[in-house]
């Protein structure tokens, strides 16, 4: 039997559901009508229509002030110059918020839009000469002065502010604010240096703030402000250290490696230091390739002589960058290799083979196997270090890899393929690894396995250093763009075997099979890296009339493509390096900063443009 129930309980429920429903569409109905209200209000102040904007923030300012509706309303005011409502605007408002300096300071503002410049002065001046000895009352005037455009009266306040509170409150971050927006950039720096010298326990925080503002910094003022106080400091007052280690922290920011090295070595010497400074700075200019720098820094320590902290890492890295600075220059003499390697040799005979040498072996085997046709010689080399006692497995998985880049060197493709994963194996997560696992997965690219590289070299892009993650990233793509086109993969693997004869210097082998992939696929999208590695021939012949030519193709035909800012770079080094013409050097790295801004090479080309101008000693 079917029960049902009451009609008067019903009707209750139903009347409950209704007033539950109206009592929660009710407020946001009444809040859709006033955002409506607001957004209209807001779209004609943004269109101009300031006669209806100014209607509706009127009636909005009059229901519920804001500090948007009140500004777009003053705003409104001065657009249609109804500036004795205004002031009435501005005067109850202070009636309103008594104490509170920003609408005292609108009363300003208004006098200023009306062109009542006696009156605006009066009002200013009489904030800024009210002013107590209060930390907050200085900084809420500023900021409201500031807030409205006036700069010059914030750093008036600023001012007073500083002489009222002496150094219990010396206001320099925000009077270097004021500075910067006013484009007085030297004194900007001034402040930041003063603050500094007062604070030095906020050295991280003050450099974090000056790398924003010398990083965004286009036309390099704030940057040449920073150097301009710094040498002038440094040249005024020797002894105080604070500004040679911030004029050196500066020089490695703009890559001014030959300035760096300059105060490192100052503070090496005035310091009584063992050269752990001027090592920092030798080995940052070898990895960017200021090899000049890097063998004078090297030279400083190796002349401390052999019972120096740092000898031994000294003639390291010396030799390297001899090594460096020669296969480099692509017209590079045997005769000069030769003597390189038996430097190398007289090295090893004097220090011996152990933990802190094995850099040396590693930079002996490279020479003879990849430039010197002995690959014999590099690998008995190779082998015997493994076979020491005292080599830590590290240094052991250092000399594995060489090791593999020699053995696929001579063809060994599945010996170099193991012991490259025997050091990824033994040393997960860790750079070692990541260097092993990129190297096998661009060895697998060479012999075409492009599904298991990719897969690979799509783990590296991330978490690894920012120089592998790189070229991982560069190869994922080509893969990635080339694979499979049509239904075709051999182009892809034709550019592969000419990569591979590539890493092997078998320049013609590569020439004969890039020449082969362009006549039958003449119309490729891979073409742009045909080029790119046909010009890479070129300069390693030495022929860089014709190098320059391809790069400048790639540049025209593909300027959206991954290549288009090395080629542009490549083109301004040789037009800077070798063919001795300036201008076009300039004209070619400026043309990089424009179009690629975010360019790996722009830092360099800026740097290198700047030296080129003058602004800069080499």
């Amino acid at each position: 039997m079917r029960r049902y129930r009451p009609m008067t309980d019903n009707i209750f429920r139903i009347a409950l559901l209704l007033v539950v429903t109206l009592l929660l569409t009710a407020p946001v109905f009444a809040g859709t009508e006033e955002t409506t209200d607001e957004r209209l209000a807001a779209q004609y102040f943004r269109e101009g229509q300031f006669e209806q904007a100014l209607a509706l923030y009127e009636q909005l300012f009059a229901e519920g002030p804001t500090p948007v509706i009140y500004n777009n309303y003053l705003e409104s005011l001065f657009a249609l110059e109804e500036y004795r409502r205004a002031e009435r605007l501005v005067r109850g408002q202070i009636d309103s918020h008594p104490g509170d300096i920003r609408f005292e300071v609108d009363l300003g503002w208004v006098y200023h839009r009306a062109g009542n410049s006696r009156r605006a002065r009066r009002q200013m001046d009489g904030l800024i000469d009210d002013l107590g000895a209060s930390h907050q009352e200085v900084i809420d005037l500023a900021m409201a002065l500031e807030t409205r455009g006036f700069l010059d009266r914030s750093l008036e306040a600023y001012m007073r502010g500083r002489r009222l509170l002496g150094d219990r409150h010396p206001l320099h971050l925000r009077i270097a604010g004021i500075y910067e927006k006013k484009g007085d950039f030297v004194s900007m720096m001034e402040e930041y240096v003063d603050y500094l010298n007062k604070h030095h326990d906020e050295m991280q925080r003050v450099r974090g703030i000056l790398q924003d503002a010398i990083a965004n910094d286009p036309g390099f003022e704030r940057n040449d402000a920073l150097r301009k106080v710094l040498l002038t400091r440094t040249q005024r007052h020797p002894d105080n250290i604070l500004y040679s280690e911030m004029l050196l922290w500066l020089s490695i920011q703009q890559q001014d490696f030959r300035m760096a090295f300059m105060q490192a070595r100052a503070l090496d010497r005035r310091l009584q230091q063992e050269g752990e400074t001027v090592l920092e700075v030798a080995e940052l200019s070898t990895n960017n390739k200021n090899y000049r720098t890097a063998a004078d820094a090297y030279q400083y320590l190796l002349d401390k002589g052999e019972g120096s902290r740092y000898y031994l890492d000294a003639m390291v890295g010396y030799l390297n960058v001899r090594f460096l600075s020669v296969v480099d220059d692509y017209e590079y003499d045997i005769a000069d290799l030769l003597d390189i390697e038996m430097e190398y040799q007289k090295a090893i005979e004097q220090l011996g083979v152990n933990a802190s040498t094995v850099r040396l072996v590693r930079n002996l085997a490279n020479l003879q196997a990849f430039f010197l046709d002995n690959t014999a010689g590099a690998i008995s080399l190779l082998e015997a270090t493994l076979d020491l006692p005292n080599i830590s497995n590290r240094v052991k998985g250092e000399c594995r890899i060489e090791l593999a880049d020699v053995l696929l060197l001579t063809g060994e493709v599945w010996d170099a393929t193991l012991l490259y994963s025997q050091v990824d194996r033994m040393f997960r997560d860790d750079p070692l690894a990541h260097e092993a696992k990129f190297k096998n997965a661009r060895l697998t690219y060479f012999i075409g396995e492009f599904d298991w590289a990719k897969a690979q070299l799509d783990v590296l892009k991330a978490g690894t250093s920012r120089l592998i993650a790189n070229d991982a990233m560069k190869l994922s793509l080509r893969i990635q763009d080339n694979l499979g086109i049509n239904g075709d993969p051999e182009p892809l693997q034709m550019f592969a075997q000419a990569e591979q004869h590539l890493f092997m210097n078998r320049y013609d082998d590569a020439m004969n099979t890039l020449d082969s992939l362009n006549q039958r696929f003449p119309n490729h999208q891979i073409n742009d890296d045909v080029i790119h590695a046909r010009a890479g021939i070129m300069r390693q012949r030495g022929d860089y009339a014709a190098a320059d030519s391809l790069l400048a193709v790639i540049v025209e035909r593909y300027p959206d493509g991954l290549l288009a800012d090395e080629a542009l770079f490549q083109r301004a080094d040789m037009y800077h390096h070798y063919f001795d013409k300036p201008d076009k050097a300039m004209s070619l790295y400026q043309q990089l900063m424009v179009d690629y801004p975010g360019s790996l090479h722009t830092l360099t080309a800026r740097n290198r443009f700047r030296i080129l101008r003058g602004d800069m000693v080499n």
